[in-house]
């Protein structure tokens, strides 16, 4: 708190309420002498005196149009772009003119620097104006409006002001803040017009009930635009000078240049001196997607990366004086829940760029291995407990594949032999000039199909064929595999098997949406790129060796455009091909794609890191889930069939056309089919049976004056035939996204809702009173509508009728569905537009035209021919239901965990065994006490079921988080969702059930 200048002869008790008001509440308030200050978020404010700045921008206008400002000038006016040399010129022409005390409007987005802008054009305005310097920030100013502009009985800070012609008067922004009342908005308001009349240098006291003359020059900051103003100020009185300060996304070709002018401001501060701001970390700069507080967030940012290297070279003398990426903690998606591989591992990068990783690797390396492991499945013994290769394969293999999928994802289809001898052969027929097509359109709508069918067949030869022990059959399963790898290889181009066929690549897919590591480029990183390497290859940055990552994304993915990782396979192709290294490779925690951190209970996160699932679902894939769950019980099956008194010998029976391997047959199709048959049956019952129960409980729990008072409000706001967002804002007067009590009632007011009907209202929207959210507020307006609607039919829903309700097949938003069906973009839909929604097939079940015209009219309740987005969302979030897709993949984790706890017990068993075994495979002839000398590993089974048992109740708690928070992502009630926690409850039990038996030992792994 500056003291107040000696000149100032006012000395009355409001200045002391101000003064302390400014030591002890939330607002700013500065008054007294000028000290040129700047204050930066995160480290302590430094004092630049006056006379720094002399040489800073001093010249002609035409010489500081070609060169920025000396280094010791404000950050805000460097650079060399249009906008940074429009700026200087503006700023020195208020310079260059010190008879003129126009007010001075700085104007433009939050976090442009205009606080700074303003500080610098006070320090060099002339002497006889800037003797005294105040400073007043509104924000958080509520408690303090009586101190700013007084009152009837005592005068306020600009009373005393007003009079003092040598003033400066600095105002920064006012924030739209929540307020708890009417009257607390209106005092804001009051402030803020206030405020606005000193802009036409006046000033009505309240103390002395009158407008007076206020003689300090102003220099305001402010986001609202110049017309704002111009609308209140008197024609030729006011000369009003407007300074837009652009924004840093505007200004990228100034950024190293502002970025630098603050690391000389900071560098002091930590006793450093010449810091250097490499190309990498410069880059890194303009890849970040800056915060509202775009200026501030850069001081904190580089005050944070110079204490970094401060730290560094404390105990590394020898470390450069310079920033670098690693030392840049930013990232445009929440870096606190991710750690940056490339840049806190340096040589990880460098690795990663090598043509082994993969290219090589799979040309070289791969091949050979794996034709190896087929000759010996063909040549050695067919006995698993004789053939450490068969051993590997199956206790070996798959319990290795499901303990990497939740750290490295898919990384498994980079390396896997299957695609290693497609690549292979893409390149002889590329050689041969062969033209490759471009991908099918069914890959993406069969492929999923293709897969779920290919590998239930599968499960069914590994059960029926028992491939497990049988080393010819196994390796005509890998045969097989391959075989579909390299015909698609030679005539799509690229990994059309991978991305869509492949069953393993689906089941690979579903888990790796859930995996701790990503390859990620976010969108706000590659602004400006030019390029198609990330995605087409060919880069000049790659080794010419590489002839893996020159052809680009194997898979054919925009990186930047993933929603998930589901069909990433972290080839690093991308990593190798972009220049500007925008591609980064994380860790992070399970299940962030889901926007459930760790897979744990809502209950149980920070706010801040939830978020809605990004996965994109399909029901084919989910429907693999289930029959990986019914695999795992098929391996039980003599258990199955002993237990509901069937003869357990059926498990046993080969393959032959008579009637036990015929039993065998049907009984292994059903047990793989029962856990998606099950949830779908459970599913399909549960989904009309909520919307029932939301029917019947309004029609019990409302009475007919608040459903009346309901439909009057909907009916109120439809009669808007507003834009959405303009309809919000009836409701958020205050605009911080919640709609408070008062904002609420004033909202009922305007609509025309009787009086009488407020307070019911608030009950019914708000349960009891409290706050709601507008986005919520407007939701639950919808749902209680047509609930209502439904009840006041003549014939009730029943269940059936609930049941042949039509399900959505998008990912898309109503929002995006809405501005896609706008094709003239005039914010409504026409009864014509609503029509071409079936046509492209966005409902499970297409609708016929009189269907459509059905649908149309009964959300058009004012018959006006075309729906807004208010009404158009209404009538999709009561018709269409949700598909089990988008809640099956909450089985993902138990899927998981039943894989994994069945293969680590296998693996436990016999893995240790193959070193033991190789003398056999090999057909050795080692005497019986030289292979009892050979190392064995065997677990017990006490430790094995112990481990079981830690893996499926863990899969299965995640599970249910998981599901709850899909079912909460979309509005899906409490019905079904006790519907789906009952089915996995049910599945975790029969699977810890037969895992735990304890005869169990001579059938499950046979």
């Amino acid at each position: 708190m500056h003291a107040m200048c000696p000149s100032c002869n006012r000395t009355s008790s409001n200045i002391m309420m101000l003064m302390a008001a400014a030591l002890l509440g939330p607002v700013a308030i500065g008054v007294g002498a000028f000290q040129p200050s700047r204050r930066v978020l995160g480290y302590p404010t430094l004092l630049r005196p006056i006379q720094s700045l002399n040489s800073a921008v001093v010249g002609s206008a035409d010489e500081n149009s070609k060169a920025s400002p000396a280094p010791d000038a404000c950050s805000i006016m460097v650079g060399t772009s249009p906008k940074a040399i429009k700026l200087r010129k503006q700023v020195q022409a208020i310079w260059n003119d010190p008879d003129n005390t126009a007010p001075i409007i700085l104007h433009g987005p939050r976090g442009s620097g205009k606080g700074e802008l303003a500080e610098e054009i006070a320090s060099r305005l002339p002497s006889w104006q800037t003797r005294n310097v105040h400073r007043l920030s509104l924000d958080d100013s509520l408690d303090f409006i009586d101190t700013v502009l007084g009152t009837h009985s005592h005068p306020g800070l600009l009373d005393d002001l007003s009079g003092q012609a040598n003033t400066t008067l600095i105002l920064k922004g006012f924030q739209s803040l929540n307020v708890e009342s009417r009257e607390s908005y209106d005092r804001r308001e009051e402030l803020v017009h206030a405020l606005t009349d000193l802009i036409q240098r006046r000033y009505y006291s309240t103390f002395e009930n009158e407008t007076k003359p206020f003689l300090p020059r102003i220099i305001g900051c402010t986001q609202r635009d110049p017309d704002y103003f111009k609308r209140g100020l008197d024609d030729g009185t006011v000369d009003t000078i407007f300074i837009k300060v652009p924004s840093f996304e505007s200004r990228t070709k100034d950024l190293k240049d502002i970025s630098v002018c603050k690391i000389r401001e900071i560098e002091q501060s930590l006793g450093m001196i010449d810091v250097k701001l490499s190309k990498e970390a410069t880059q890194r700069l303009l890849d970040h997607s800056w915060a509202i507080d775009a200026d501030a967030e850069l001081d904190t940012e580089l005050f944070d990366a110079l204490k970094l290297l401060a730290s560094e070279r404390n105990w590394n003398p020898f470390a450069y004086n310079t920033l670098e990426p690693r030392h840049l903690l930013i990232n445009a998606n929440n870096e606190k829940i991710r750690n940056r591989l490339l840049y806190n591992v340096p040589f990880l990068r460098q690795a990663i760029m090598s043509p082994w990783i993969f290219g090589k690797t799979l040309k070289y390396i791969v091949p050979p291995i794996f034709v190896v492991i087929n000759l010996i499945l063909w040549l050695g013994p067919q006995a698993r407990n004789e053939n450490a290769v068969l051993t590997i394969f199956w206790a070996g293999w798959w319990p290795g594949i499901m303990l990497v999928f939740p750290f490295l994802g898919r990384i498994w289809c980079t390396i896997c032999p299957f695609m290693a001898f497609g690549n292979l052969a893409q390149d002889a027929a590329l050689a041969m000039d062969v033209q490759l097509r471009k991908w099918p359109k069914w890959g993406q709508t069969a492929g999923p199909a293709f897969a779920f069918g290919l590998f239930y067949a599968i499960l069914m030869w590994e059960e029926l064929w028992d491939l497990p022990q049988n080393g010819v059959l196994s390796s005509c399963l890998l045969l097989l595999i391959t075989a579909g790898a390299v015909i698609n290889s030679v005539i799509f181009e690229k990994r059309l098997w991978c991305r869509f066929l492949c069953p393993i690549g689906a089941m690979n897919k579903i888990f790796a949406t859930a995996a701790m590591t990503e390859v990620r480029t976010w969108k706000a990183n590659c602004d400006g790129c030019t390029t198609t390497s990330c995605k087409k290859g060919g880069s000049v940055a790659l080794d010419p060796d590489d002839a893996y990552a020159i052809k680009g994304c194997t898979m054919d993915l925009k990186n930047n455009q993933l929603r998930d990782m589901g069909d990433c396979v972290m080839c690093m192709s991308c990593v190798k091909n972009c220049e500007r290294e925008a591609p980064e490779f994380n860790v992070r925690p399970l299940g962030q794609d889901y926007g459930l951190p760790w897979f744990l209970p809502k209950q149980l996160q920070k706010p801040e890191f939830l978020a809605p699932s990004q996965v994109e679902t399909n029901f084919w894939l989910g429907g693999i889930l289930t029959i990986l769950q019914g695999g795992v019980a098929l391996h039980y099956l003599p258990k199955i069939l002993t237990d509901v008194g069937l003869d357990p010998t059926i498990a046993a029976a080969p393959p032959a056309f008579d009637l036990p391997f015929a039993q065998h047959a049907a009984l292994a199709a059903v047990i793989l089919a029962f856990p998606g048959t099950l949830s779908y049956a459970a599913d399909a019952a549960a989904a009309p049976l909520e919307s029932l129960v939301n029917v019947f409980r309004r029609e019990l729990t409302r009475r007919p004056a608040e459903n009346y008072a309901i439909v009057k409000l909907y009916e109120s706001l439809v009669a808007q035939d507003t834009d959405l967002a303009e309809t919000m804002k009836e409701f958020d007067v205050d605009g911080d996204g919640v709609v408070a009590d008062w904002e609420l009632k004033e909202a009922f007011q305007r609509l025309g809702i009787p009086r009488p009907q407020h307070e019911l209202l608030q009950n019914v929207l708000t349960q009891e009173g409290g706050e709601i959210s507008v986005s919520t507020l407007f939701d639950e307006i919808q749902e209680l509508y047509f609930d209502i609607k439904e009840t006041e039919q003549p014939s009730r829903p029943t269940y059936r009728s609930v049941k042949a309700e039509n399900e959505l097949q998008t990912q898309l938003t109503f929002v995006e569905i809405f501005n896609r069906l706008d094709r003239n973009g005039n914010g409504f839909i026409s009864k014509e537009e609503f029509a071409t929604m079936s046509d492209q097939g966005y409902f499970k079940r297409p609708l016929t035209e009189q269907q459509s015209n059905a649908l149309f009219d009964k959300a058009d309740v004012l018959g006006l021919g075309r729906l807004n987005l208010f009404e158009f969302m209404s009538i999709l979030r009561k018709t269409v239901k949700v598909g089990i897709q988008e809640i099956g993949y909450g089985y993902l984790p138990l899927a998981w965990g039943s894989l994994t706890s069945y293969w680590l017990g296998l693996g436990m068993r016999e893995l240790g065994l193959s070193l033991a075994r190789l003398p056999e495979t090999f057909y050795l002839p080692f005497s019986e006490e030289m292979k009892s000398g050979l190392p064995q590993f065997v677990a017990d089974w006490g430790t094995i079921h112990a481990v079981q048992f830690v893996v499926m109740v863990t899969s299965f708690a995640c599970t249910i988080s998981l599901t709850q928070k899909l079912c909460d992502d979309n509005r899906i009630g409490p019905v079904r969702f006790g519907a789906h926690a009952a089915v996995q409850t049910i599945g975790t039990a029969l699977i810890l059930y037969l895992m735990l038996s304890p005869e169990l030992p001579i059938s499950a792994y046979r």
